[in-house]
Order: structure tokens, then sequence, then C-alpha cells
């Protein structure tokens, strides 16, 4: 039962932690683990990805362990309990579905997300000066484009179609090309962070998920990369300009066996 196997883990996890533990697991603080908590997110993430069964259950093992080791922290330091944690995310799960756990009038899809902000605005006390304030600051920069895009949209501001947002990445294309033109490092950066924006919002107004479809290009650049860098060595081949041919070559032969 899940119940049992949350035990057993919250036992491993207080032995860890405790004086006869172990001394990387005793040292740890919730400071200290925020960065192997994200890594295993997206270890987790990958594994999701990946559509392997096998990988994602125990990457998401893995990230469960996180938050739980860095919910006993807090509650070793008497801030509060792994049990309030758990309690808290039920009360506002059950408070957060009136239309699952009581009576409501939402049906559609819609209905329900516009219940969950008036419930998150109004009974949780919520609201404040701007919709975008509940997105977090500490969000990695792509991630956060895509989530204050989507606020902001929501929100009605937005281009009324995709042709309009197509429109603007060329745009702030040629304008990142003036840059270039003038040779000002600060001016390129501000029009690559404008040209980088407007080709998150055309992914958004296509309704694809540009951290999905980066962390996809970022796999197939990977495979390909590492297949031409195989076949560089092989021929005893550097990697430099004069043999770009041979490099497009084997990019090329990378590309092909994929599609096959």
């Amino acid at each position: 039962m899940a119940s049992e196997s949350f035990l057993k883990l919250y036992e491993i996890t207080k032995k860890l932690r405790s004086k006869d533990g172990c001394p990387w697991d005793k040292k740890q603080t919730p400071l200290t683990l925020r960065e192997t908590f994200i890594e295993e997110t997206f270890e987790a993430i990958d594994a999701i990805t990946e559509g392997n069964p096998v990988h994602a259950k125990e990457e998401l093992g893995d990230a469960f362990f996180n938050i739980l080791l860095i919910s006993y922290c807090y509650e070793q330091s008497g801030d509060f309990t792994v049990a309030e944690v758990l309690d808290e995310i039920s009360q506002k799960l059950i408070r957060r579905h009136p239309h699952v756990f009581g009576e409501s009038d939402a049906v559609t899809i819609e209905d329900i997300k516009n219940q969950y902000e008036k419930i998150k605005n109004e009974v949780e006390g919520r609201k404040s000066d701007s919709v975008l304030d509940s997105v977090p600051e500490n969000f990695p920069p792509l991630l956060k484009a895509y989530k204050l895009l989507k606020k902001a949209a929501k929100a009605g501001f937005d281009w009324r179609s995709v042709q309009q947002a197509e429109k603007k990445v060329y745009e702030e294309l040629e304008e990142m090309s003036d840059a270039v033109k003038e040779n000002s490092s600060e001016h390129m950066e501000e029009e690559a962070g404008d040209m980088l924006l407007s080709a998150v919002n055309y992914c958004r107004k296509l309704g694809i998920d540009p951290n999905v479809a980066l962390a996809r290009a970022n796999k197939k650049f990977s495979k390909r990369f590492r297949h031409v860098e195989k076949k560089m060595k092989e021929n005893h081949l550097n990697m430099e300009e004069k043999n770009d041919n041979e490099m497009l070559s084997f990019w090329k032969e990378a590309k092909k066996a994929e599609n096959k």
C-alpha cells in the first residue's frame, strides 16, 4: 500500500538524518538541497519525456525523496512537520476542486480554470497587484518567459492571431540584425532577449511548450553532434574550418539515420 511505502521512506529519511545516519544527509539544509532538487526534477522530466516507465519510476522516486528530505529538515528545525505539508496540500486540493469534492456548476475545462483562479484570489486571499506576481522570481529564464506570457495572455494582453505573433518574430530578428551591424554588445544582448521572447510567444500561440520543444532539440543536437564527433575521430580529422564539408556530411548522415 502507498501509506506503508511512504512510512518506510519516511523512516529511512529519519535514519539518514539521525545521529548515526549519513554524514552527507545530516549536513544538508533546505538551502543546500535546492540545486539537487532542481537536478532530480529535470531528470524525472527527461525520463517521462523519453517514454520509459521504468526510468520514470526511478527518477520520480529520487524527486520524491528530495521533497521528503527537505520537508524533514524543516520538521527537525521545528518550522513545520512532514504531516503538515501533506495535510495542507490535501486541504488545498479539496478546496480548489469543489466540482469533485463539493458542489459546483463548473463543467468545462475553462469553467474549472476560472473557478480555480477565483478560489485562489477570493477564498485564499492570493489576489495581488499584478497577474504576473504569481510567477516565481527564480524560474529558469525560458520557463519564466513562457509563464509570464501565458499570464499576460490570460489577462487579455495577447496577439489576436498566430500570424501577428509570427510577424513579431521576424521584426525582432531584423532589429537583432541592426544591432549586430552597430556592433554594440549591450544593444545586441537587449535585442537577442526580445527576439527570444517573441519566439517563445510564437510557440505559445501555436500551443507548443517551448521548454519541451527546446529539450527535444537539445537531445537531437547532442545525438547528431556525437555522431559527427565519432566519425571525425575515426577518420583522423580535426573539427576545424578546413574540414567543414566533412562535418556537414557526417551531420547529414546522422540526420538521415534518424529519419530511417
